[in-house]
């Protein structure tokens, strides 16, 4: 339950306050100090800071719909 919900709190962060993410092809950071690995596509991504962590099939796929949003909404793509 808790990896949902942080899995819930990043992609909520990254749809209503997007201009405290910065990205590169292989991150995604936020301003508080989380890091997404996001340089393996949809299946590599997983969260390295604060604490390690994988996610499931489903969530990476959320996360990366909202990765690819994150991104357009900044002209990356």
């Amino acid at each position: 339950m808790a990896r949902k919900n942080n899995l819930d709190v990043i992609i909520n962060s990254m749809q209503n306050k997007p201009n405290e993410w910065r990205m590169d092809e292989y991150w995604a950071r936020h301003q508080s100090g989380v890091a997404l690995w996001i340089g393996g596509g949809v299946f590599g991504y997983h969260l390295e800071k604060p604490e390690y962590q994988e996610f499931g099939w489903t969530e990476k796929f959320r996360l990366h719909k909202a990765v690819q949003a994150l991104k357009a909404s900044r002209g990356l793509e």
